[in-house]
């Protein structure tokens, strides 16, 4: 089973290694994977398809296999395994703790603190004066050493201080020391398809025009003021977002809604 990426594809003069290529086309491949009790294609087809060795091909399935995604049975085969990259949105969004229930282990490595002057645009979106300030938080989310999502958030600088934002404490969850701080009423988000540019291809170990999914986001309290804005860009290769809607009527506790977030675009 096979509509992936073939010998003729692979780009031999490319500075990425050859196994990460297949494990790039292999990814695609355990996302559209249709039954997790059907064995995964053997090492040897493998090499056939790609026209490389078995140990190039051994180098991305043990990569896969230490990630989670594929497990090998001695006597049986390899399999896909049914824990995929899945974030449920919801209005708490503890993604540490789903990717724990799915048996993932997830790190957070903040790339970048900054505290500077706002933007025109910054201060038109969280009706600040000029000469306001604003923190800017940039961190790389992994699951079993796999770079999933790359997070910005930006939110002003007297917000920030009084929630205790530091770039210690940046890799935990945001929007919980957010909400311990100030009550959020509402958050607004909205989903797109991006081609990964250098810095993204950089961060997320992917190639320059891969798929990308963009979740943009605002948070606002309940008079309507803008807390933090923001955006999380996914690999559109590994992660996939669930949402769960009313169909009541009905808005419990802010329920996250669908419309286009202001902020970063």
């Amino acid at each position: 089973m096979s509509d992936g990426m073939t010998g003729s594809q692979i780009d031999r003069n490319s500075p990425v290694p050859l196994f990460l290529q297949i494990r790039q086309a292999l990814l695609a491949e355990i996302r559209s994977w249709p039954d997790t009790t059907a064995k995964f294609p053997t090492d040897v087809a493998l090499a056939d398809r790609f026209k490389v060795s078995k140990m190039t091909v051994r180098q991305a399935i043990d990569d896969l296999v230490e990630a989670g995604l594929l497990e090998r049975h001695r006597g049986r085969g390899t399999f896909v395994t049914d824990r995929a990259f899945v974030e449920q949105l919801d209005p708490i969004l503890d993604i540490d703790q789903q990717y724990a229930a799915a048996g993932h282990s997830q790190t957070t490595r903040v790339l970048s603190f900054d505290r500077r002057a706002m933007s025109v645009q910054e201060q038109k979106l969280f009706g600040m004066e000029p000469g306001e300030m604003v923190v800017h938080i940039r961190r790389l989310r992994s699951a079993n050493g796999l770079p999933l999502a790359l997070d910005e958030r930006i939110l002003p600088s007297k917000i920030a201080d009084q929630a205790g934002f530091t770039v210690l404490n940046a890799a935990d969850s945001i929007i919980a020391r957010l909400r311990r701080a100030t009550p959020l009423a509402r958050a607004k988000w909205q989903m797109s398809a991006l081609l990964a540019d250098s810095d993204l291809a950089l961060n997320l170990s992917i190639h320059q025009g891969a798929p990308v999914l963009e979740r943009a986001m605002t948070y606002l309290d309940s008079q309507g003021v803008i807390l933090l804005t923001g955006r999380s860009l996914h690999r559109g290769d590994l992660v996939s977002c669930a949402f769960e809607l009313p169909l009541n009527g009905g808005d419990p506790d802010g329920l996250t809604e669908m419309t286009r977030a202001g902020g970063i675009n």
